[in-house]
Formats: C-alpha cells, sequence, structure tokens
C-alpha cells in the first residue's frame, strides 16, 4: 500500500552535508524550508524570549525549544473531524533514582536541577495564564517513579544478609523491599533538606508490576514486537498447558519492521548504537541483559534487543558439580517479595520498561486533564535507558494499530511477514531534558569508582567520607561543611548557588570541589549581609516616619534612587530572561550579584548620613526604594528555590508583627551598647599600652578580651566588628554618640575560625 502524503508543518529531522537540519514540510509539491539548528541564545527570534516562553534544549531534536505549556483534546465533530473540547496541562515524568543506597551529590545536581527548572515552569505558567482570557488549562503535573525491584537493590540486601551470619530466611531489615523503603525514606528527607519540591505523583515499580507492567509487555509481544527466550529449566519441564517460560525480549527487527519507516530505533542513540551493524556483548548498564552468572547473553536475535521481562525460579536449583549449596548465587534464586507471576513465568520486570509502562499508565488516569510533555533525567540515561523508552512505547501503541501477520521466520527472510501498521506517527513524549555529569577530580561521580560523595555529607548531617569501604586523603573529599548550625547558615542553599550558577550548564559536565562550594558560600553569605543590613535600614527608615518626628520623614524619591530603582528593574527584566533562555543560570546570578552590590551601596549612603541620631538618617531618604530591592531580590531568589534561610534573612526581628517596631528597637540597641562597651574598654587599654602606664599586662588581657569579643562572639550572632571606624568613647565634639557611626555591621552567622 503507498504510504500517504505527510501532512503539512510536521517537524522531522534529517542529515544535509553532514550538518543536523530541522525540516518543515510545506503543502505537497513545494520543497521543505531547510532551517539550521542554532542555540536559543544566538537565535534573534529565541533571543530574550519577549513571547515569554521557556525554552529548553530538547534532546531529541537537538534544538532549543518552548516547553509545550498545554495540549488540546480532540473529539470527533458530526463530520467526523477533530475538534478541540479542552485544553490539557502538561505533565512531566523524571527518572527517579534506584533506591539501594544513599543519593550522592551526582543525584542532588541532577534532582535541584530539575526543580529549578520546574519552579520557572510553574512561575511562567501563572504569570503567562494570568494574562490570559480564555479558558485556562490545568498547571502542570509533576510525576516520577521509584525503582525499588532491581539487580542492585536485591543484590545489596544478599549482602546485609550475608552479614547476618548467613541467614537462611530474609529477615525485615534485609528484605530488598524493606531495604528500598529504608532508602527510598533517606532520598525523600535528603530531597527535603535541598528544599526540592516533591513529586504530584510518585511511582513505585513494585506496585505497578503485575496490573500495569505486564499487561504491557503483554501488548507488546501480541503486536509481534518482542518474543520469549526460554529457560533451561522451563525447556526441561515444560508446563502442559501454559506457554513456555522465559526471559521476554524486545526484538528491535520486528519493531522497525513493522513500523516502516514511521519511526526508528535509538533516537536518543549514538548514530552507531542504533545501527544493526553495531554490536555490543552488554547494553544494559542495570544488567537486566545477563544471565545468573553474569555473562552476556549471546542467543539474542539481534544484539540491540534488550529484556522486558527477567525470568527467575522461585525455589533454589538442584545443586551440582560445580556450584556448592553454602554459598550460591545471589541471584539464582528470587526473593519471594520482588518475585512476581506472568504468563511467561515468575520473575520481574526488566530496567527499561517500568517507566515506559508507568508512563502508559499515568496517560490513561490523567488523560481527562494533562498529556505527557516532557520527560527528564540524567545524561546516562539517555542511552540505553530513554532510547528503550521510547522504543517500547511506540512498539505498545502500533501494536494497537490493525495488521494481519504472517510467520515470524518469513519477515526476517525478507518476505511479506509482518505487514506494517497503518498509524498516524507522533512523538510518544515531544520534549526530553538532560542533566550532566557531576565530576570529582576528573572521575564521573560514581559508587562503583567510589569516589562519591552523599548529600547528607555535604549537608554534614553525617561524618565525611568518600565510601565506607576506602578511606582517601582529606584534600580528594569535597565536602565542605564543619558542622556550623546556625539561623543562616545552610550548606543545601551553598549547594543550590553552585548548581544554578556555578556549576555551568545544567545539562553539560560539571567538577564538584571544596573550593567551588565556598565561592558559593561567599557570594550567598553577601547577600544575606545585603539583606539583613538593608532591612535593618529600612526599618529605622520606617520607624522615622511615627507621629512625632514625621516632619522629618521624606517620600521624594532623588536621583540616586531613581537610579536604583531603573537598576533593580532591569535587573529583574534580565534575570527572567536568562531563566527563560535554557535556564541560562550563570547569567542569573551574575545579575543577582549585580542587583547586591548596588543594594548594598546604597544602604552604605544612607549609612553615611546617619551622623548625628537615627532620625536624620532618613531625613531625605523614602524608604519605598529600598522596599522595593528587597522584595524584588528576595522574589528572584524565592522563585529558583532556596529557603527561608537566605530568603528570610533579616526578617527574624519583625517576623512577629504584634511585636511591633519595638522588639527591632530593642535588639539594636543592645548591639549598640554592646559595641559601645567594648570600644570604651578598647580605646582605656590602648591609652594605658600608649603611655606605657602600670598595668601593661592587664591591658594586654582586655584586648585579649575585646578580640575575643569581635572574632568569637559577635560572629556567632550575625555581628562583624570593624575596628577603627568606631569613634572612640567620651568623642562628642559634634554630639555624636558612641556607635552613632555603627562600627558594626551584620554578617551571615558563623563559627569562630580555629
Amino acid at each position: 500500500m503507498m504510504r500517504s502524503m505527510q501532512k503539512p508543518c510536521r517537524a522531522l529531522l534529517c542529515r544535509k552535508r553532514g550538518r543536523l537540519l530541522l525540516t518543515q514540510h510545506c503543502s505537497a509539491g513545494k520543497s521543505p524550508n531547510i532551517l539550521p539548528c542554532v542555540s536559543a541564545r544566538n537565535s534573534s527570534s529565541n533571543s530574550g524570549n519577549g513571547n515569554g516562553k521557556m525554552k529548553i534544549y530538547d534532546s531529541l531534536s537537538s534544538s532549543y525549544r518552548a516547553l509545550p505549556p498545554t495540549a488540546n483534546a480532540t473529539s470527533k465533530n458530526i463530520h467526523g473531524k477533530d475538534t478541540p473540547t479542552i485544553r490539557r496541562g502538561t505533565a512531566w515524568y523524571v527518572c527517579g533514582p534506584t533506591v539501594y543506597d544513599s543519593a550522592h551529590l551526582g543525584h542532588g545536581r541532577t534532582y535541584v536541577s530539575l526543580d529549578i527548572l520546574r519552579r520557572v515552569a510553574l512561575h511562567n505558567y501563572t504569570m503567562g495564564m494570568a494574562s490570559q482570557h480564555h479558558q485556562l488549562p490545568p498547571r502542570p503535573l509533576y510525576a516520577m517513579n521509584i525503582t525499588d525491584v532491581d539487580d542492585k537493590i536485591i543484590q545489596r540486601s544478599m549482602e546485609k544478609r550475608s552479614m547476618n551470619n548467613g541467614c537462611d530466611s530474609f529477615e525485615e531489615e534485609v528484605d530488598p523491599i524493606s531495604l528500598a523503603r529504608h532508602y527510598e525514606r533517606e532520598f525523600w528527607q535528603d530531597m527535603d533538606a535541598l528544599n526540592v519540591m516533591r513529586p504530584d505523583v510518585i511511582c513505585r515499580v513494585s506496585e505497578h508490576v503485575e496490573s500495569t507492567i505486564v499487561p504491557y509487555i503483554q501488548q507488546i509481544v501480541d503486536g509481534g514486537m518482542a518474543y520469549v527466550m526460554p529457560e533451561d529449566d522451563a525447556m526441561t519441564n515444560p508446563p502442559t498447558s501454559q506457554p513456555v517460560q522465559g526471559s521476554v525480549y524486545f526484538d528491535v527487527r520486528a519493531f522497525e519492521f513493522i513500523t516502516n519507516g514511521r519511526t526508528k530505533y535509538g533516537k536518543l542513540a549514538p548514530d552507531a548504537a542504533s545501527s544493526d551493524f553495531f554490536s555490543w556483548d552488554n547494553d544494559d548498564n542495570n544488567n537486566n541483559d545477563d544471565n545468573d552468572e553474569g555473562e552476556p547473553i549471546r542467543t539474542k536475535r539481534d544484539p540491540r534487543d534488550f529484556c522486558l521481562w527477567k525470568y527467575r525460579t522461585r525455589s533454589p536449583p538442584p545443586p551440582t558439580r560445580t556450584s556448592s549449596s553454602s554459598s550460591p548465587n545471589p541471584t539464582a534464586v528470587e526473593p519471594l517479595s520482588v518475585s512476581y507471576s506472568s504468563p511467561w513465568g515468575p520473575g520481574r520486570p526488566g530496567w527499561h520498561v517500568e517507566c515506559s509502562a508507568m508512563i502508559q499508565q499515568l496517560s490513561q488516569d490523567f488523560a481527562a486533564t494533562h498529556e505527557f510533555g516532557v520527560h527528564a533525567g540524567g545524561v546516562d540515561l539517555k542511552f540505553p535507558h530513554h532510547s528503550n523508552e521510547i522504543a517500547q512505547a511506540e512498539a505498545f501503541l502500533a501494536s494497537d494499530a490493525p495488521t494481519t501477520a504472517k510467520t515470524e521466520t518469513a519477515a526476517l527472510e525478507g518476505e511479506d511477514g509482518w505487514n506494517s501498521r497503518e498509524m498516524e506517527f507522533k512523538e510518544w513524549i515531544p520534549h526530553w531534558v538532560h542533566t550532566g555529569h557531576l565530576y570529582v577530580k576528573g572521575r564521573k561521580m560514581s559508587k562503583s569508582l567510589k569516589n562519591f560523595v552523599t548529600i547528607r555529607e555535604m549537608l554534614g548531617t553525617m561524618p565525611n567520607s568518600i565510601s565506607p569501604e576506602e578511606e582517601v586523603p582529606d584534600d580528594a573529599n569535597p565536602a565542605v561543611v564543619d558542622g556550623i548550625n546556625n539561623a543562616w547558615s545552610s550548606p543545601a542553599d551553598d549547594f543550590r548557588l553552585w548548581v544554578l550558577g556555578l556549576s555551568g550548564a545544567y545539562r553539560g559536565p560539571a567538577t564538584y570541589s571544596k573550593d567551588r562550594m565556598e565561592e558559593a558560600r561567599v557570594i550567598r553569605e553577601k547577600w544575606v549581609r545585603f539583606l539583613m543590613e538593608g532591612q535593618e535600614t529600612l526599618e529605622r527608615l520606617s520607624n522615622a516616619d511615627d507621629a512625632t518626628n514625621n516632619s522629618m520623614s521624606s517620600r521624594l524619591w532623588g536621583e540616586e534612587e531613581l537610579e536604583l530603582f531603573h537598576t533593580v528593574t532591569q535587573c529583574s527584566m534580565n534575570c527572567q530572561t536568562a531563566l527563560l533562555d535554557d535556564l541560562d543560570g550563570a547569567s542569573f546570578v551574575k545579575e543577582l550579584i549585580r542587583l547586591a552590590d548596588d543594594g548594598l551601596n546604597y544602604v552604605d549612603k544612607v549609612k553615611m548620613e546617619g551622623k548625628k541620631n537615627r532620625i536624620e538618617l532618613s531625613k531625605n531618604r523614602p524608604e519605598e526604594p529600598l522596599r522595593f530591592v528587597l522584595d524584588t531580590f528576595r522574589g528572584q531568589l524565592d522563585l529558583v528555590g532556596f529557603s527561608q534561610r537566605t530568603v528570610g534573612a533579616g526578617l527574624s526581628a519583625s517576623m512577629d508583627q504584634h511585636l511591633g517596631d519595638t522588639a527591632t528597637s530593642m535588639n539594636t540597641a543592645l548591639v549598640d551598647e554592646a559595641v559601645a562597651f567594648r570600644t570604651a574598654v578598647r580605646s582605656a587599654a590602648l591609652s594605658v599600652m600608649r603611655k606605657k602606664k602600670d598595668g601593661i599586662d592587664a591591658a594586654k588581657e582586655i584586648l585579649q578580651l575585646c578580640d575575643k569579643m569581635r572574632d568569637d562572639t559577635f560572629p556567632r550572632i550575625g555581628i562583624e566588628i570593624l575596628d577603627g571606624k568606631v569613634v572612640a568613647a567620651g568623642s562628642t565634639e559634634e554630639g555624636e554618640e558612641v556607635g552613632a557611626n555603627r562600627g558594626w555591621r551584620h554578617c551571615s552567622p558563623r563559627e569562630p575560625s580555629s
């Protein structure tokens, strides 16, 4: 049958002269327009994102594309044509962790990056929908899977079992599912500590095997795109009334034949890996294509075929001459908690099929309101995992199309065995987002390489180490937390700042080190100082406008206030442009640094004018410009997910509004008095030493106490004393009070340096 003409405006990928091009098919008989794939930052149509759309790099099309905000659900009208009925929101699916151990910073970077992306997308959705007057679609839906049935989990439970004196039965603490639940709880605790938003929907593999995954595999088998590879014990004792038992494999060549060029295998794979001329021994990083001895399977029909169902016996095999019953192969017998029934015998699903099947189930469950438009995960999942996900999903959907099939052998021999399905092709999920690898000292952070740092180690909730198995020099350990815990310290926010703007593009590689985390801490500490000093100055400006002194206040904006307003407004616009332009975190952080610097300069100018008292501080300064700066800065920090330890810096003294300004004034006065006392003692001691009077030793001791107060006491509560800038005690020639020039300033509370 002749294939129908392609519809207008269908985007396809092609190669021309070795360059990747985007072709947009026009009406029949016309040549396609050839558009080179360019960066969003280099395209005039994309630069600035004036249309407010968020453009993110799509790994599937190798181009920058706008995230799909909504999808239209359609129905047939009386003429048999599709007509829009409702607008559906976009659903996101993120590949979650395999919970067999603690999450490390490679996981942390991925999920923090995707959390920032999600927050910006939600914000952009809210702002965009607020400007529209038609029916609003639902907000984006965010789903994540938890792989709690896996070789690594079973192996870890076996290791823990062997440490329990080789007990014969699985105890609760070493059962694979119980082990997975433990590390899943730990994972969510880590995500909460990193201020990563919880998903709207969480899918555990163990809860979907028999109800979702097995029927999904069955439909692919029925469609002729998967086959059963009989196991030895199934061949020896075949069941009398059941299909042949064994592992089920995806048939790549059958898939390519049946889809008849409408799609291809390996859409996210390197060119060579998607070709049938390319062969490898083990194409599955999760070892789901290995046999029980760990040897790669060589009897697959095609080296690209991969496992959909992993057959496993539920009882120990009979002892052989080459095996010992005292040390059985841990994968030879499947624990009952992870053994499931299927038409092909007991076992469990392969790694790749779980996500495709659960997405299909979620698509049905939320079909009335959402359609999956974005799939995200680490770049290490791009191939083979995500590539195989796409192939499985397209095979599943193609299996619904009508066809008449002959024998499989005839098809493989080039005869008219399979008829291609007549189906309108549509990308399963149109947008694929991948985050880059994380490296430590030139090597990818990996548990197998024993060079990982767990999230908990970075946060300081457990002792720093690279791994429990191997001790390494201290300089190889990038964990930077020293156990500091106070009101404003936040290793989680330091890490988020590093991920956002100091580690390079989210989809590129990054190297984690102690120096880079220290750089993030210093930048964030300066932001905290700006928020604290700015808030304190703002409250002084506000206090000046009371009933007794309102004649001294001002609402008039001068040139400096107008310049500050325009600078902050431009910074805010630049921040929005950066976030919408493929999450350009480096430019975003650069704008925030500029905003904080300008804000601090303005605060310092306001303070310098307060030479006599607190009222004259605001004589010619309105409070509104500073309030605008602080609100804008906090809004940008909150947008990308910084916690209240950063966003709320400076607000602690006025969080309880019923205390009014009294609490703030008392706190400030207490600091002023303490600094004044220290200044007086220091001045007296210096006078004794200069005049070489008696009691020099006592004076030295007094100075040491003063230094301790400066270096130890005040930093603990977020106060930095500036020696040499404080008016000496008794200097009242111009009527100045001690501390009026503010010989101190707010800082990020910190432990004293040892």
